[in-house]
């Protein structure tokens, strides 16, 4: 254990991260357990052990399709089930035949992103989570559906939304109870 803790100081102190915890078990006893730098640069707040980490684009392989799949397994939906039986805004046009499998594969016709966050950042912060849906909507595919592969953020937040319609909770509350 010395050497990884000695590993995680050195990585911080040469700034390779701001901050890190570091957990080691052994036969599910907690045999190392420590928190190293920060884990806020600008505010200074030192690093803990309880930290809730941002994992960016982590979130989609760890929450969302973890989620997905659990919700496949208690048979809510398949990975062949379609927008508009989930999400009645997607109906209206071909954007409701996208799968569940093509959100995940990043297969269904839509775009990367858009710079959203622009006009959403001039309105109140409890208005921003239904008018990006709107967005959402209103998105047009780019490319039919299974003919090439574009790495959509817009699919993954398409997927939380599904997620929160069938389990009537938030992505927060389904991974952390």
């Amino acid at each position: 254990m010395k050497q990884a803790d000695r590993l995680m100081r050195e990585a911080v102190d040469k700034e390779v991260f701001p901050g890190g915890v570091l957990l080691v078990s052994k036969e599910d006893k907690i045999v190392f357990f420590e928190a190293y730098g920060y884990a806020d640069i600008f505010s200074e707040k030192k690093m803990r052990g309880d930290t809730i980490f941002d994992l960016a684009s982590l979130t989609k392989i760890l929450a969302v399709t973890v989620s997905l799949m659990k919700l496949v397994a208690d048979e809510k939906l398949t990975i062949e089930t379609k927008l508009k039986n989930i999400l009645p805004d997607f109906g209206d046009d071909d954007k409701g035949d996208i799968t569940i499998c093509q959100l995940l594969t990043h297969t269904s016709g839509l775009r990367d992103w858009r710079p959203y966050y622009l006009p959403l950042s001039l309105h109140p912060i409890e208005k921003r989570k239904s008018l990006l849906r709107e967005f959402l909507v209103r998105e047009i595919q780019t490319y039919i559906p299974e003919t090439k592969m574009i790495y959509s953020d817009f699919g993954f937040m398409i997927l939380e939304w599904v997620i929160g319609q069938i389990s009537g909770r938030t992505l927060d509350c389904v991974c952390f109870g």
